[in-house]
């Protein structure tokens, strides 16, 4: 089974899943067999997490170890497949891989850290396309649009 570690670029697990500069990929033995950079993380949005957790499939990883997690990526990564374990930030990866960092299992997607955001606000198009705002009584609007099925009222002059 193939362990991931989001690290920092001191090598040091990560405070948060996203953030993070690198992930490295350990073997059951313990040897380092890859590191996947988190690159274009600006780029490319919240998409970026689904490409890291598209190419953590790829290594075979079975779990993921990290210092936070939104609500959002732990749902994601959890209905994937992956058993994910929160660590103190900051701590070592060889204490971390020789077991003397004690894990806390993520179960449920509550047990991230909630949206500091409202879905979609974040401007990376992960949540709905926002809708145009209402017209209000007293907007300038297009002179060029017609208005159709209003008729003239009565009484006015």
């Amino acid at each position: 089974m193939s362990i991931a570690i989001a690290i920092t670029p001191r090598s040091e697990v990560a405070g948060h899943f996203g953030k993070a500069a690198a992930f490295m990929v350990f073997d059951p033995q313990g040897e380092m067999i890859a590191r996947i950079e988190n690159g274009g993380s600006k780029e490319l949005g919240c998409k970026h997490k689904k490409i890291i957790q598209r190419q953590l499939g790829e290594f075979g990883v079975k779990e993921v170890v990290l210092g936070n997690i939104g609500q959002r990526s732990l749902g994601r990564l959890l209905n994937a497949g992956f058993a994910v374990s929160k660590v103190p930030s900051r701590s070592s990866v060889e204490a971390v891989i020789a077991g003397n960092v004690a894990k806390v299992a993520l179960t449920a997607a509550e047990q991230g850290r909630p949206c500091k955001r409202e879905k979609g606000d974040c401007g990376c198009g992960c949540g709905s396309k926002k809708k145009a705002e209402p017209a209000k009584i007293g907007m300038m609007m297009n002179r060029n649009l017609s208005i159709q099925g209003l008729t003239k009222i009565g009484g006015f002059k």
